[in-house]
């Protein structure tokens, strides 16, 4: 160890800063990792660490630091007792704009937006999204994959973007790691790919990231999104993500592309104050644990709704805003654009100073705006339209374009793989989402960026860099990784991941319960006539589903509580478990109909899909499960089950647990009641016209305001959910019909008058007419079918479904025969004349 010190001290020169006669002593300080790395431990004022090689820890002042630029002295931004601020102003001062524009683009790792690493058998969906990757490449030809130089390499029939030419030949630092894989090799890649960043010029470190909020496990699991938002539980949110965080920290990623929850209408629903309070919970779980948020997308791309197609007439942007304000102050580290128009009408978002700079000057926002995939350079030059101070932005050409992206707010490039030069039509075939470093690089030079911006634009992200403390720790040991990862048994051997037995065995029991917690809390029991669930002990069912597992997961689940019979005849009832309404569906419920079965439905919903009327009328019984882990993006692995477990189903459809969700969007009673609502204006499902306009003016004076959810005639509001032990208590009233004014004689003190006076309308033979009645809850949430009698005959029947303690207007269409009707509405009647 001495011999190393003194070879160690000749090579550094032991210069001013006192690369001192201790290193002989402190050389013992430095360990080596079994995941091929050097460190020194965290001890006081000094910091954790980790460099490929021994030799880049160099001493000053009684401390280790790491030699980054390799000249053997200790550099301003080498120096971890500094401020970030320094460190970052020092290291831009000793960049080239090569290494500048490089910083500003964020590719892919192997140029693939889910690339696999493990050989992990079995059958594997290799959907890749962007370059096409055939097979697992990595593990075909690691060193290729990794070393090469070469632009693009062909690796078992696919196109691969090598590491060594993106980071030494580019100077690009930040990636999409979408990886499937085990979790040890999925550090082991990252450990190599900090090494090859390391050994460029000034050891900028790598960041990784990917739209898996949940990756340990590479492929086989993710968070349950939509489902977490349906749970209205904070807490629950926060300590499931941090530990989802801590895990997938630990194993060497950096940020996340999440949240998603903060537009309206995806998964914390459509009201802005729930969606900032969930929204700011969810980041700074990622924050708060060693991780960036990268929240998305700036105004709005997906959910219900884009921002295009949600901006209604009042223009409510700063309904809006009211999410995206929280997770600024929240603190998010990364914004990420979408690919759509944005407050300018014709204006892709990104290129529209107008919708940035109420990102930046009105919320406040100074971290890092990275442009969304897959936005090719081509894609880029198709764009057009006129920009609110003019500019035809159909005449620019690439400079101007990138130019305008910078100028607008954005700071980083998208693409799957970076390419030299300003040809914007090189490796177009074998590259499908190309950014241009040398094209920015021409930008500055022209003049249509000024350096100042350039490098404020280039600070934004070595900021990050060096607040994940990058520039110290970039590299992860497997021993300490999987201490928090895995169980006792998996720490004990780490056993192949391939099905929900596997993978429950291998993960700590902490996250495994709150999953367990998010599958009942977020399912939603819909309709529950006559209280037929809870079923009773010994119930006979005929069980089927969408596909087999479901059907055989829910067949050895429910034999625990009843029996499982062959045929629907020998049933008491059907349970069907779907995760779409089609034909199978269809022929499933005529089926038990014709058996004269009570059905139980179970239905996969989703922030899109829900059931309908049509649901609600077919069936005794429905619940709807949102609880959904498929992995976001890349590829998928193994035999996993991906909803709710069937024993969790089970234990609730006979009442051992009681399913406890609650809806985040209402239901319309049909199609063109949804298709009539204002994508941003919550809560306007049912309404009429006048009532949308008046809740889209208290919206827009008062983006925070509580609205009411209980102005629609929708088949449920938000915020139902119903409750086996709490049981709805609704009474009806206030029955009205359609009136007319008429004059009729009274007598006054001076003698027989005309007054005008309101009486129930005339109406017309064969002609549909509605009455309107007030449904009122005074017990938990629940709903009953109310008849609308005609006479002792019942005219017409509707489902009412009522949050505990609310009250709304209800209508239902009538069609009477000529005569004198009386209709009645729980204990109030109406006359009303027909001719």
């Amino acid at each position: 160890m001495k011999k190393r010190a003194l070879i160690l001290a000749a090579i550094m020169g032991l210069n001013s800063m006192g690369l001192s006669a201790a290193a002989a002593e402190g050389e013992s300080a430095i360990k080596e990792s079994s995941s091929g790395f050097y460190y020194v431990e965290a001890q006081g004022e000094q910091v954790r660490l980790s460099s490929k090689s021994a030799e880049a820890l160099i001493q000053a002042d009684g401390l280790y630091f790491r030699d980054l630029d390799k000249d053997g002295e200790l550099d301003v931004y080498e120096d971890w007792r500094l401020d970030d601020e320094t460190r970052v102003q020092d290291l831009l001062s000793k960049m080239t704009d090569q290494e500048k524009a490089g910083t500003l683009i964020f590719a892919c790792v192997f140029g693939s937006n889910g690339s696999t690493v493990s050989d992990l058998g079995g059958d594997q969906d290799q959907s890749h999204s962007g370059v096409t990757v055939k097979g697992v490449p990595y593990v075909d030809d690691p060193e290729t994959c990794l070393y090469s130089t070469d632009v693009v390499v062909d690796v078992n029939g696919g196109n691969v973007i090598p590491m060594a030419y993106q980071i030494k030949e580019t100077n690009v630092t930040t990636f999409i790691a979408a990886l499937t894989g085990n979790p040890k090799d999925q550090l082991d890649l990252f450990n190599s790919i900090q090494g090859i960043a390391e050994e460029s010029r000034l050891g900028i470190p790598a960041v990784f990231s990917g739209d898996r909020s949940y990756n340990t496990w590479g492929g086989m699991i993710d968070m349950p999104h939509y489902a977490l938002g349906v749970t209205h539980d904070e807490e629950l949110l926060y300590d499931l993500v941090s530990e989802y965080s801590k895990e997938s920290a630990a194993i060497g990623y950096h940020q996340v592309f999440h949240g998603y929850g903060n537009e309206i209408g995806s998964f914390y629903g459509d009201d802005p104050n729930y969606i900032a309070k969930m929204a700011a919970t969810e980041t700074n779980a990622y924050q708060d644990n060693g991780w960036s948020a990268h929240s998305k997308h700036f105004i709005a791309r997906g959910g219900r709704n884009a921002y295009v197609n949600a901006k209604s007439p009042a223009d409510l942007i700063d309904s809006w805003m009211v999410g995206w304000k929280a997770v600024v102050d929240a603190g998010t580290d990364y914004i990420m654009t979408n690919n759509n128009v944005g407050v300018t009408d014709g204006v892709q978002g990104y290129m529209d100073k107008d919708t940035y700079s109420i990102l930046r000057d009105d919320l406040g926002y100074n971290g890092v705006v990275c442009l969304d995939w897959p936005l090719d350079i081509s894609r880029i030059m198709s764009n057009t339209g006129i920009t609110s101070d003019g500019v035809d932005i159909s005449t620019l050409s690439a400079v101007e374009r990138y130019a305008m992206i910078l100028n607008a707010g954005v700071d980083m490039f998208s693409c799957y793989g970076s390419i030299l030069g300003t040809d914007i039509d090189a490796y177009a075939e074998q590259v499908s989402n190309r950014a241009f470093p040398d094209i920015i690089i021409q930008a500055v030079e022209e003049g249509l960026v000024t350096e100042e911006d350039f490098n404020e634009h280039v600070a934004r992200v070595l900021r990050n860099k060096f607040k994940l403390s990058l520039f110290e720790d970039p590299y992860s040991d497997w021993e300490d990784a999987l201490a928090l990862i895995g169980s006792e048994a998996y720490q004990e051997e780490q056993f192949a991941v391939m099905n929900n037995e596997d993978i429950n065995a291998a993960r700590r029991s902490e996250i495994t319960e709150m999953e367990d917690q998010v599958m009942v809390e977020s399912t939603i029991l819909l309709k529950n006539e006559n209280n037929i669930l809870p079923l009773a002990a010994g119930t006979k069912m005929y069980v089927d589903g969408s596909t087999d597992m479901i059907k055989e997961g829910d067949t050895e689940a429910l034999a625990q509580f009843g029996t499982v019979v062959s045929t629907m005849e020998e049933a008491d009832v059907c349970i069907f478990h779907v995760t779409t309404f089609d034909d199978n569906y269809y022929f499933m419920v005529e089926d038990a109909q014709a058996a004269g079965k009570p059905i139980i439905l179970v239905f996969e919903g989703t922030v899109t899909s829900e059931p309908g009327l049509e649901q609600v009328l077919s069936s005794e019984a429905l619940i709807m499960q949102t609880y959904v882990n498929t992995p976001d993006h890349g590829s998928s692995v193994g035999s996993f089950y991906r909803y709710v477990t069937p024993s969790t189903t089970a234990q609730m459809l006979f009442g051992e647990k009681e399913p406890a969700g609650s809806t985040l969007y209402e239901t319309a009673y049909d199609s063109d009641e949804y298709t009539k609502s204002w994508g941003e204006l919550q809560n306007d499902i049912g309404v009429d016209i006048e009532t949308r306009l008046y809740m889209a003016m208290m919206a827009k004076e008062n983006p925070t305001i509580d609205m009411p959810n209980n102005l629609g005639d929708v088949l449920w509001t938000t915020d139902y959910g119903i409750s086996y032990s709490n049981p709805a208590d609704i009474e009806l009233s206030l029955l009205s019909v359609p009136q007319m004014i008429t004059e009729v004689e009274v007598q006054t003190r001076r003698g027989p008058s005309m007054q005008k006076v309101a009486v129930n309308a005339t109406q017309q033979a064969g002609v549909p007419f509605e009455v309107s009645f007030v449904a009122k809850n005074n017990g938990g949430d629940g709903h009953m079918t109310v008849q609308v009698l005609d006479g002792e005959n019942v005219a017409a029947e509707k489902f009412v479904a009522l949050d505990g303690g609310q009250f709304r207007v209800i209508t239902a269409e009538l069609t009477l025969e000529a005569g004198e009707h009386v209709i009645t509405v729980g204990e109030e009647s109406q006359t009303i004349v027909v001719e």
